[in-house]
């Protein structure tokens, strides 16, 4: 290939990752910044619902109009009685409260009381706006109102329809302009608008913080019921109500990503500029030996070597490059092999880490937003602590190996509970806090693992290390995104989001994440989850002795069930369910790749499956099995602690016969087999 079209490849390739990189930081910034906009929406709309809990008063104005009534027809005339329940209600802006009714059809001031320097009076005709209230509270025998604008201020009258006749009234002022909330108000952050009508009537605008109207951007609406009337509620913000930090997040996506693109062109563009003189220096070495007889056989060779060199270059990044952050990684990998000089291998390694710890950080940033908008996907079930705690701790022996720490006591005496937790998140987290412990701890030092029961309902596991412990004030920094204390100046890895990501998965499962320290004295993290029973012990406490539910099927009839489940307590319980079936052979595995390959060589009658499998999910485990000839019509029951409508009808339009839900009915699964194993027998 001659030089230039391979500089021109390799700078088309260049382009490429840069394009690549760049639609997946802006892609990251829209996703981002959508999810925070759908966050400050939610704040908008819970805030605008306070603001109409403090102004739904609708029931309490129409008891003290009612109980003003009461007063007027209970007084006997004197009007003493009247004049002062009235008066308790001439407060704040209200100017006037009395008592009306029809004569002779016009409507009459029957008694009325008022703030100084009022001039409605006892026998005063009320005009046509008055008049027609009046009317239309008689005909609702309930609260109505109308609205008086006038050009400084406007009058409200809200007026209640009584049974016999009278109508109680209570007129009260409203400044015809806007007026803003104060500076002490819980809601100075909205600009709000009340109108006395179920649309946007500015006719009937009532109160307002703002004459910026309509409200501009995002609207949220709230109606309220005021007697027989329908009133409309409008708020939107004039400040940002989410956090800063949900705001920063896109723009550090976005940033991250251009880096990203950044270092991506520059290791690029300086393998392309290395390509580019390799090959122009095998181009000028054969012609060199073209002209040279004796060496024409060199020649031949070397160019062969060079030409053999470039393929497998060139095959080798286009693999690394199907994912950005693959190729800066791999090109920065394949760099520090082949690279001796150090200051290069030290810029190389600074390359590797920033790669590595961008990829840790996205992963874990996209983990944390899935939790706050409820997209998570939890299987929470009866986990057993110490078999979950000696996964964790068998996997993080070589990285406490590497620093000579010391793993504790065994945890199996104090953790032999069981907890209400999804397994694989549990081990995330365990695994987060354990490494945390090595990698922060001193050389030479130890990590040990033990439980305890805060209450008589939840187990604590706590994770002690023997390192330099944690100042009070930085406590509560540890659980703040991207907060690393200082550690980002070491050369111990990590992206500061751990904890902040470990603390929510433990929320999510119901439970806790804390710690105590003290400077100089090490540190101990905790993880408290809820208490559960055993499945095995449940169904030995629920099961009666010596009932099996039926005859005993005879030994000659054997129907192989296959179980596939990666938690041993309840791969034990179906065990003993179906020990008092002397018609089923139970086979368990306890990988997804392990038990497709155990029904293709079986073919079992059943195939009992779990959703959440350490090696691969369920829903695929379920796809192989119907993609494969030999197992395609296998009945497939799903067991899973996922009990969701949306979930169930998904999986059995995939292929599942059957859906149970952990906690199991012992019932319901020996029913549910023996309907399959029964239509089976009859089909043969």
């Amino acid at each position: 290939m001659p030089a230039d079209r391979g500089t021109d490849r390799s700078r088309l390739q260049v382009w490429l990752v840069l394009i690549i990189l760049i639609a997946f930081a802006v892609g990251g910034f829209f996703v981002t910044r959508n999810t925070a906009q759908r966050e400050e929406q939610q704040l908008l709309e819970e805030r605008a619902a306070e603001v109409a809990a403090l102004l739904s008063t609708s029931d309490t104005l129409a008891a003290s109009l009612q109980l003003i009534g009461e007063v007027y027809v209970n007084g006997e005339g004197t009007g003493r009685a009247f004049a002062a329940a009235a008066r308790t209600l001439l407060t704040g802006t209200v100017t006037h409260v009395g008592i009306a009714q029809l004569t002779d059809g016009e409507a009459i001031v029957v008694d009325v009381e008022g703030i100084e320097g009022t001039t409605l009076a006892s026998g005063d005709v009320l005009g046509a706006q008055h008049d027609e209230l009046v009317r239309r509270a008689i005909e609702a025998q309930g609260l109505v109102s109308t609205l008086m604008r006038g050009d400084e201020f406007s009058t409200l009258i809200m007026a209640l329809g009584r049974s016999d006749g009278l109508v109680v009234f209570e007129e009260a002022l409203f400044a015809s302009e806007p007026t803003p909330a104060e500076a002490a108000s819980p809601f100075e952050e909205l600009d709000a608008v009340l109108y006395r009508t179920p649309t946007a009537d500015l006719d009937n605008m009532l109160i307002a913080t703002t004459d910026d109207l309509p409200l501009p951007g995002p609207v949220a609406e709230r109606t309220l019921t005021f007697g027989s009337e329908t009133w409309l509620l409008q708020a939107a913000a004039n400040t940002p109500l989410a956090s800063a930090q949900a705001r920063a997040v896109p723009w550090i996506i976005l940033a991250s990503g251009l880096v990203a693109a950044v270092l991506a062109g520059g290791v690029l563009t300086l393998l392309a500029r290395r390509r580019a003189y390799a090959l122009s220096l095998v181009e000028q070495r054969t012609v060199e030996l073209r002209n040279t007889m004796t060496a024409l056989e060199a020649a031949r060779v070397a160019a062969d070597k060079a030409n053999e060199a470039k393929n497998h270059f060139l095959s080798r990044m286009s693999h690394e490059l199907r994912t950005p952050l693959n190729s800066v990684l791999g090109f920065a990998q394949l760099l520090e092999l082949n690279e001796q000089d150090p200051e290069s291998r030290d810029s190389i390694s600074h390359i590797l880490k920033g790669g590595n710890h961008l990829l840790n950080l996205i992963n874990e940033v996209l983990d944390i937003s899935r939790i706050e908008t409820g997209d998570i996907m939890l299987s929470q079930e009866s986990v057993l602590a110490s078999e979950v705690i000696t996964e964790s701790v068998d996997l993080i022996r070589p990285l406490a190996a590497a620093r000579s720490i010391a793993l504790g006591p065994d945890h199996r005496q104090t953790c032999g509970q069981h907890v209400f937790a999804d397994r694989q998140r549990l081990k995330q987290v365990l695994l987060n806090l354990l490494s945390n412990a090595v990698k922060y701890n001193r050389v030479g030092g130890m990590v040990s693992v033990t439980c305890e029961q805060s209450s008589s309902t939840r187990l604590r596991i706590k994770v002690t290390d023997t390192g330099p412990g944690i100042s009070q004030e930085d406590k509560e920094l540890l659980f703040v995104p991207f907060e690393r204390l200082g550690a980002d100046l070491t050369d111990v890895e990590g992206s500061g989001i751990g904890l902040a990501l470990s603390r929510r998965l433990a929320e999510a499962m119901g439970g806790t994440l804390d710690l105590e320290s003290e400077v100089g004295g090490g540190t101990t993290f905790w993880v408290e989850l809820p208490l559960v029973e055993g499945v095995v012990e449940r169904y030995e406490r629920l099961s009666v002795s010596g009932s099996t539910g039926g005859e005993p099927v005879p030994e000659r009839v054997r129907h192989k069930v296959l179980y596939i489940e990666d938690n041993l307590a309840n791969v034990t319980l179906v065990e003993r369910i179906f020990d008092q079936e002397g018609q089923i052979e139970l086979v368990p595995a306890m990988q997804g790749r392990l038990g497709l390959e155990l029904a293709r060589q079986h073919l079992p009658a059943v195939i009992l499956l779990d959703l959440h499998l350490a090696d691969m999910s369920g829903d695929e485990v379920l796809q192989l099995l119907r993609d494969d000839p030999e197992t395609s019509m296998i009945p497939v029951v799903i067991i899973s602690a996922d009990a969701t409508p949306g979930q169930i009808q998904r999986l059995k339009a995939a292929g599942a016969t059957s859906y149970l839900t952990k906690p199991l009915d012992v019932r319901e699964l020996r029913q549910a087999v023996t309907e399959i194993l029964g239509t089976a027998a009859a089909s043969v």
